[in-house]
């Protein structure tokens, strides 16, 4: 077997997440047919073929998707290999592209995007809020935060912190519809729900609820909700971040509680020594601990 080029190992991983090779191509700022012609040289050193080809763009076959793994773990051992030299010598600069869910942006982020911005002054922020699901390599995100962890292998999900979950109303609404002392009495009510998640567990005693009560309105921002129960639409299970709850409603069976959300920095394995994302992490997971 000839001796393989740790940059064609990289050009093939690099077109595996992208789909296809024009995708890859304009990522890596290279010419379609010179990553072609390395993607093949790459095979011919191998003695196999690793990638189908179509107008769809690119798939793994049998051996590609083995070699496809462990490419992935030979350069993150090179990366990292590299970056240990080079970390205690860099500080974070350059952009720095993130993808935020709107209610983790707007309550948890945003009270403190000045102290980071003030802390590392070479670093510039392009930020995207948005709560849909995202390909990090075709919308050239070098980290998200989300609930909940990837179930990408070349994807690291670090848990940052967690949000704790309250079931709040309005003091106008429960006049008229009356005050739930159990979760089960939460069926005769207005329910509002964020659409990431279909039921409701609550603890108490050693004991679990579930309620699966159809819910009024389904949405996938917090913010909308919190908006519903100012206007005494129903009753909201919500994240207790400050500037999301509204200190007139009324938290409701205070004595049950609820599992806490996890909150994740998700990010490309071969990326975590880079200062501009390890730092925005270890702020994250700074800013969750104060919220």
């Amino acid at each position: 077997m000839e001796r393989i080029d740790l940059n064609d190992m990289r050009f093939f991983v690099a077109t595996v997440q992208a789909g296809s090779l024009s995708r890859a191509a304009e990522q890596l700022n290279l010419p379609k047919s010179r990553l072609s012609r390395r993607l093949t040289e790459l095979e011919t050193a191998l003695g196999s073929k690793l990638l189908d080809r179509g107008r769809n763009g690119v798939r793994l076959n049998e051996l590609g998707e083995p070699f496809y793994r462990h490419a992935i773990m030979m350069l993150e051992c090179a990366d990292n290999a590299v970056n240990s030299v080079a970390q205690s010598l860099s500080t974070p600069r350059g952009l720095l592209r993130i993808s935020l869910s709107s209610e983790v942006l707007r309550h948890c982020i945003t009270p403190h995007l000045g102290q980071y911005l003030r802390r590392y002054p070479e670093v510039s922020l392009d930020i995207h809020m948005e709560n849909r699901r995202i390909n990090m390599i075709q919308d050239g995100i070098d980290i998200a935060l989300r609930v909940g962890s990837p179930e990408q292998e070349d994807l690291v999900a670090k848990k940052v912190g967690e949000m704790t979950l309250g079931l709040y109303a309005s003091a106008d609404y429960l006049r008229q519809n009356g005050t739930p002392q159990t979760p089960d009495k939460l069926a005769q009510h207005t329910l509002l729900h964020k659409s990431d998640g279909r039921e409701w567990l609550f603890h108490q005693h050693g004991k679990s609820e579930k309620i699966s009560a159809s819910k009024r309105v389904n949405a996938n921002d917090a913010g909308l909700l919190a908006e519903l129960v100012n206007d005494n639409i129903g009753i909201a299970l919500l994240p207790e971040v400050g500037s999301l709850i509204n200190p007139s409603w009324i938290k409701l069976l205070p004595d049950w509680t609820l599992d806490p959300v996890p909150l994740y920095a998700i990010y490309y394995k071969n990326r975590g020594f880079v200062p501009t994302v390890r730092s925005f992490v270890e702020f994250v997971a700074e800013c969750l601990l104060v919220t």
